[in-house]
């Protein structure tokens, strides 16, 4: 009874990973369930109880890519607050690819790395944008308009 009260418990804590490959490409999921269905993400999930940060974003990263990776560096951690519902807290950790060939699980409909100069032109989340962005990663977008005569 305990363990189902924890498991809906609010804040929800995750860990995800900033998974660079050797030409400096960004890992990214394509979301396969709602919220968000579409959107690309930063491959990560729920942590377990008695399970590590690491242990956890390695996990999740296995069963969502296929990949396996050596968890680097933490990032930087984002907090998530919208009530009634929404409450998490998101770990973030750098790492790379040691193995594997990118494959994508039923949480994801595609897995693939993109250059930073693609990542402005597709669809992310909020949340993703904000921590590409602080990562250096995207730069933060503006529109300029420019007429020649």
């Amino acid at each position: 009874m305990v363990g189902d009260l924890m498991s809906d418990a609010l804040p929800r804590i995750g860990s995800a990973l900033l998974v660079q490959d050797d030409r400096n490409r960004i890992l990214l999921g394509q979301r396969n369930k709602d919220p968000q269905r579409g959107s690309w993400v930063i491959p990560g999930g729920k942590i377990h109880a008695f399970e590590s940060i690491a242990e956890a974003a390695t996990r999740e990263l296995q069963e969502e890519t296929g990949l396996t990776v050596e968890v680097g560096p933490l990032f930087k951690v984002y907090e998530i607050v919208n009530p009634p519902n929404e409450h998490r807290i998101v770990i973030y950790s750098w790492a790379k690819v040691i193995g594997g060939t990118p494959n994508a699980s039923d949480d994801l409909s595609e897995v693939r790395f993109f250059r930073t100069e693609e990542l402005g032109y597709i669809s992310l989340t909020p949340l993703v944008r904000r921590v590409l962005e602080d990562a250096g990663l995207l730069q933060a977008q503006t529109l300029v308009a420019t007429h020649t005569a």
